[in-house]
């Protein structure tokens, strides 16, 4: 018979052999569990905190701008001699011209005030410059947007697919791009709207020559019709009109998406049955009036341009030569057909009287 002490320190052994074992198999339990977990959240591409902080702030901006865009009616606060009038105050920024909206602050939101989307704000939006719109979404100002409005579901078959707006920039020009999408009825209808905000890397602005007025009848102004094609408004500053011999910024002010305004060599006699945006060249020798002829059918040559701001350097953006054999008529425009040169006769159409501003 074993004596007592050794009966105790073999109970005593046998114990803590038993406590070791479970504490080793708690421990081997816990391991396969944080490699069961660790194994799960990587096949669902989940991360214990970000591992792209800055795609997690184009997440937030995505969202927190289509919130911004959707949720109101919008604000606009003119400025007056470069101060802000906070008394006019208004949610009417729809009604207000694309130049008038350049020199506002303002946040061209486009619901109307009942969760909605209001139509004729959607409208507006061909006002609104790509950099404004930034701005007014409190976007940083180095980055760049796409924005799409596209109808969904209508009584109207025809409707449906229909895109309201379509502009911005590509996700192509920058590194990282974030997308955040709402569906919201618009009267009868549903739209959704999809705002993808990028690190940068805007599109630049287009605008092109349109339509020439070279040799108009018994004292009318030569004139120049620019297009702006896109759905964004598009900021003039920068942009000029030269021929040889002579240049001229079109100045201040904003062309509307989707519309074309006259660069004439005299305001107050320029033929502009559609209302067009105006702007008066007479001072600047480029385009002439009257018995004062700059542009001659023998020959010519129209420059479109633009200088980046803080630079003296003009780019090139649409350049129209001209000579004898194109045989233009007096009186007769041409309309360029946006296809091939605009060097080629072949893709120019003579238009009697002209269609400026059409």
């Amino acid at each position: 018979m074993a004596p007592e002490g050794s009966l105790r320190r073999w109970r005593q052994k046998s114990s803590d052999e038993d406590a070791l074992t479970a504490v080793i198999e708690f421990l081997s339990a816990f391991v396969l569990f944080l490699v069961i977990v660790s194994a799960f959240l990587a096949l669902s591409q989940l991360k214990l905190g970000s591992n792209v902080p800055d795609s997690d702030r184009l997440d937030e901006m995505a969202i927190d701008g289509l919130e911004r865009l959707t949720d109101s009616k919008g604000q606009v606060v003119i400025r007056e001699n470069g101060n802000r009038n906070v008394s006019s105050a208004t949610e009417n920024w729809h009604f207000l011209s694309a130049s008038e909206l350049l020199n506002s602050d303002y946040l061209p939101a486009i619901g109307d005030g009942n969760g909605h989307i209001d139509p004729v704000r959607v409208s507006a939006l061909s006002n609104v410059t790509e950099d404004r719109l930034i701005r007014g979404l409190g976007l940083k100002s180095w980055m760049s947007l796409n924005l799409t409005i596209t109808i969904i579901d209508s009584s109207e078959p025809d409707r449906v697919g229909v895109e309201l707006f379509a502009d911005g920039s590509a996700r192509s020009y920058a590194n990282r791009g974030s997308t955040a999408t709402r569906i919201m009825h618009m009267g009868a209808e549903d739209v959704r709207v999809t705002l993808e905000v990028h690190d940068g890397g805007r599109n630049p602005s287009k605008i092109q020559i349109t339509e020439i007025m070279i040799d108009p009848l018994n004292g009318p102004p030569e004139w120049v019709e620019l297009e702006n094609p896109d759905g964004f408004a598009v900021n003039l500053s920068g942009w000029s009109l030269s021929r040889p011999g002579a240049f001229t910024m079109l100045g201040d002010g904003a062309l509307a998406g989707g519309t074309r305004a006259i660069c004439t060599g005299n305001g107050d006699l320029q033929y502009n049955p559609n209302n067009a945006m105006e702007i008066d060249l007479g001072s600047s020798g480029v385009l002439g009036s009257g018995i004062i002829d700059s542009l001659e059918v023998s020959g010519g040559t129209i420059v479109l341009g633009w200088t980046e701001p803080g630079t003296a350097n003009t780019m090139t953006i649409m350049e129209f030569t001209w000579d004898y054999t194109w045989n233009i008529a007096t009186n007769n425009s041409m309309t360029y057909d946006l296809n091939g040169s605009p060097n080629s006769v072949e893709n120019w159409t003579p238009m009697d009287v002209g269609t400026p501003g059409w």
